[in-house]
């Protein structure tokens, strides 16, 4: 080693020490069982440090990713509860509007207690009958439009056949320009439904509010119902518009029954009209 460069000597030295002592540490501890005892327990207290460390970690990441969605699930019903609560106001003042001006509108508030919306003929019943008031052909409301129009009643509940029947039809109406259409489900999508025969050349745009006609007997007009989220032209002329309802029937609680005094004398007039001849 004498004709090596000093630097190397020294970290040949180095190297050769630290492989002695090595092989001591592996004699000691081959050779003690207290000494094998000891390095023992400071590796498996270092491994316990470790996991503890890795598992605070990844509670940390997974807690901060929690949170986060918390966070937006929070943002999202805060939104809903502030669009929901816009349409109760809005379906309020439109009550004691449609019950002030004319004085032929009362309403009749009730709690659901049984629905569905996953057949083609859903129903919903409720809690008020006919010692309420209730009677066939009422129309019922919530806070965000038109629900059902009842179909039969005993004494302390009612039968109600819900928007979401394929079967049932409604007239609704364009908030901005007045339009009307036929209203309906097509037992696809619970919070969608159809406004048809609205003329080609109307205007409409996505997010357009649809309302309760004016040409109703049953329902207050100007309810909200929904908002047009798209369209496709049918039968040539006519439009035929996707509105997503603002009632979401899955959460469904409560309810307004409309009561109208003149529509027992309208219905019994339209009875009356003669038919047109062949």
């Amino acid at each position: 080693m004498s004709g090596l460069p000093p630097l190397l000597r020294k970290l040949l030295v180095l190297l050769l020490f630290l492989v002695l002592q090595a092989g001591a540490v592996v004699l000691l501890i081959h050779n003690s069982y207290f000494q094998q005892n000891v390095i023992l327990k400071e590796v498996r207290s270092w491994q316990t440090r470790w996991w503890e460390r890795r598992s605070s970690w990844t509670a940390f990441t997974t807690l901060k990713t929690v949170n986060e969605e918390l966070a937006l699930e929070n943002n999202r019903l805060l939104e809903e509860l502030a669009r929901l609560s816009a349409l109760e106001n809005e379906l309020n003042a439109l009550m004691e509007k449609a019950e002030d001006s004319s004085g032929r509108f009362t309403f009749i508030p009730a709690r659901v207690i049984r629905n569905s919306v996953t057949r083609q003929h859903n129903h919903i019943v409720i809690d008020k009958g006919s010692s309420d008031g209730i009677q066939p052909d009422m129309g019922v409301i919530s806070a965000g439009g038109i629900v059902g129009v009842v179909a039969n009643v005993s004494e302390h509940y009612a039968l109600i056949i819900s928007l979401l029947n394929t079967d049932q039809r409604f007239t609704g109406e364009l908030k901005k320009t007045g339009s009307f259409g036929t209203l309906r489900w097509d037992g696809v999508n619970y919070r969608r439904v159809l406004l048809s025969e609205i003329p080609q050349h109307i205007e409409v745009t996505p997010g357009d509010t649809v309302i309760s006609s004016h040409f109703s007997l049953i329902f207050p007009p100007g309810i909200p119902i929904g908002s047009v989220q798209s369209g496709s032209l049918k039968r040539g002329t006519f439009l035929e518009l996707e509105v997503e309802l603002f009632s979401d029937f899955k959460t469904l609680r409560y309810v307004n029954v409309v009561s109208h005094d003149g529509i027992r004398e309208y219905q019994g007039l339209i009875e009356t009209e003669p038919e047109e001849s062949p």
